[in-house]
């Protein structure tokens, strides 16, 4: 227990402590306003000599600086365990609970080590009595740090929410049409249509598997551009579509082996395997003497999509928006990154599998 909270402390910065104050010396300003505050209502005999004056200012300013650094790091140590968007209940009764305790905690305290050093002829059960007696002041200054570091907390959160979801939204939209733009491209209708015009002089019944094929291919692409997630079963059966022109396309030169058997509840970002694919094929050459090998298969959570690194001579030009997109896309629904991984004979992608009744 103490390894983690000494672990925790030693990570954040000190700017992370005095949060939401921008410096020190907001700080510092902030400490003086609240220290005469403090001395007028709750030390009036501090006014009466420069000694009293001193140790007074010594005492409040320990109380002061004491509370608020503590509290905040409370305060920023929750936002990180308990964020308010896991619930405002719960997150409350925390915090009241936590800066109750260090406040009364740390008070008696300094109370203890003041009065030794200023005040050693009064005996300890005196000091704790006295601190019990004034720890309504105590519980007030705590109260009134917590309330402050709460609004400023539960508003900057607010804020990153929204902004959040705006720039998911947005990411959103863009990976669509990016997704759309790239299934429709007039370079995959060429080559289809090229194909095409060759089976039907060649193989008439194939041609017509072709073009049914086809058909359910951009049917899909069509019925899911407005959808988030679609059934891991629906875009397996997209991919056997998209893979079947492929391999009518590029014959022996490409091979497929998939190895996957959908569950129920089981989702993925539509169109997710087919840009997997596609970018097997763009980056790499496919011969028949050394033929691409692209393989589906589950692995745990994740499914991965896996191909021998047969890299072309004259690369294609890439601007890795696509698997970019696809990353950010993920990101809105599941904490687990895409995984990407790359040997020397062996490139892989994996991607989570999504069950909605844990989203």
């Amino acid at each position: 227990m103490f390894i983690c909270f000494k672990t925790t402390f030693e990570a954040m910065t000190f700017q992370e402590v005095i949060k939401p104050f921008k410096n020190i010396w907001q700080v510092i300003g902030g400490m003086m306003l609240l220290n005469t505050f403090s001395l007028f209502f709750f030390w009036r005999n501090a006014f009466n000599s420069m000694e009293n004056f001193v140790i007074a200012t010594v005492w409040s300013t320990t109380i002061w600086v004491t509370l608020s650094i503590g509290n905040s790091f409370i305060f920023n140590y929750l936002n990180e365990k308990f964020p308010w968007r896991n619930g405002l209940g719960k997150r409350a009764i925390l915090t009241t609970i936590s800066v109750g305790l260090y406040s009364a905690t740390a008070y008696l305290i300094i109370q203890v080590i003041m009065f030794s050093l200023f005040y050693s002829e009064v005996s300890f059960m005196e000091v704790v009595t006295t601190t019990f007696n004034s720890t309504w002041i105590t519980i007030s200054i705590a109260f009134s740090i917590s309330l402050v570091l709460t609004f400023f907390g539960f508003a900057k959160a607010m804020v990153k929410n929204e902004l959040e979801a705006e720039r998911l939204q947005t990411e959103m939209m863009n990976y669509k049409y990016e997704s759309l733009r790239n299934q429709i491209n007039p370079h995959f209708l060429f080559n289809s249509f090229n194909v095409l015009s060759e089976l039907v002089y060649e193989n008439q019944d194939l041609a017509v598997k072709f073009i049914r094929q086809l058909s359910d291919l951009y049917r899909y692409v069509l019925d899911s551009k407005d959808k988030d997630l679609v059934t891991l079963d629906e875009e397996l059966q997209f991919i056997n579509s998209f893979t079947f022109l492929l391999k009518t396309r590029f014959e022996n030169r490409v091979e497929f082996d998939f190895k996957i058997d959908p569950k129920d509840n089981e989702h993925i970002v539509p169109m997710a395997l087919q840009l997997l694919i596609e970018n097997c094929i763009k980056h790499n050459e496919a011969t028949s003497k050394s033929p691409l090998k692209i393989k589906l298969q589950r692995e745990g959570d994740f499914i991965k999509v896996t191909n021998n690194l047969q890299r072309k001579k004259v690369p294609e030009p890439s601007t890795k928006i696509g698997l970019k997109n696809l990353e950010e896309r993920y990101a809105f629904f599941d904490s687990q990154p895409i995984k990407v991984n790359e040997t020397e004979s062996e490139y892989s992608v994996c991607i989570p599998i999504l069950n909605i009744d844990k989203l």
